[in-house]
């Protein structure tokens, strides 16, 4: 499961650069900006329908939201219907990297994820998960 991810610097657009700037790292001497979901305030970058934005990633610290405590959202889950009640919108989460138990891996195409909205309309971000094939495993 991927706990962290990371973005070009240059991808994030220079009026969002000051929500992030305490994540910006550098990787062979490129800028980049790393999202982890065990930071204080978990953040995910997504591309909607038309517009890029960096929202909460998932609920990690309110047991009395609607929303249920975790960062993922299992795709077949989703599919099932599970996630219905809040009405998810499937976004586009742009990455290079991806984090896994601390080792970095490349990532080709970004990942999907699902937009809902907590009980006062606030947007989270969930990222998909499906199961990992025999290569990954």
């Amino acid at each position: 499961m991927c706990d962290g991810l990371a973005l070009a610097r240059d991808y994030v657009p220079e009026e969002m650069l000051e929500l992030v700037r305490h994540k910006i790292a550098k990787r062979a001497g490129i800028s980049e900006i790393r999202f982890r979901y065990k930071d204080r305030v978990p953040l995910l970058p997504v591309w909607t329908e038309s517009e890029f934005l960096i929202l909460p990633w998932g609920n990690r610290s309110d047991p009395q939201s609607r929303l249920p405590q975790t960062g993922w959202a299992k795709t077949e889950a989703v599919e099932a219907g599970n996630w219905k009640f809040l009405k998810p919108e499937e976004v586009q989460i742009p990455a290079l990297f991806g984090l896994d138990s601390g080792i970095w891996y490349h990532i080709q195409e970004g990942m999907k994820g699902i937009l809902v909205r907590d009980e006062h309309g606030k947007p989270h971000v969930y990222m998909l998960t499906q199961p990992a094939s025999h290569y990954y495993q």
